[in-house]
């Protein structure tokens, strides 16, 4: 800037706003959990593993990766099912 050259000085400000400025939205409610009884009774169909698990765990390591399969994909396949 040359010495004849007057200072011009831009500002990178918003203006001020004038009023009070807007209340945000509420927001949506949070969905509450199940019920506990909704999910005993959708648990109702479901098989106990708890015996078979125990058997497995004296198994060889095969037959206990093809026991632990079978139940893999048995619960798999209910959990799809419970998701449509």
């Amino acid at each position: 800037m040359s010495p004849n050259e007057p200072e011009t000085e831009v500002r990178d400000e918003a203006p001020e706003m004038v009023g009070p400025a807007s209340p945000a939205a509420p927001k949506p409610p949070v969905p509450a959990p199940p019920r506990a009884d909704a999910v005993l009774t959708a648990s109702r169909g479901l098989t106990d593993y708890a015996d078979e698990l125990a058997e497995i765990e004296q198994m060889p390591l095969e037959e206990r990766a093809a026991a632990l399969s079978a139940i893999h994909e048995e619960l798999a396949s209910v959990l799809h099912e419970a998701e449509g």
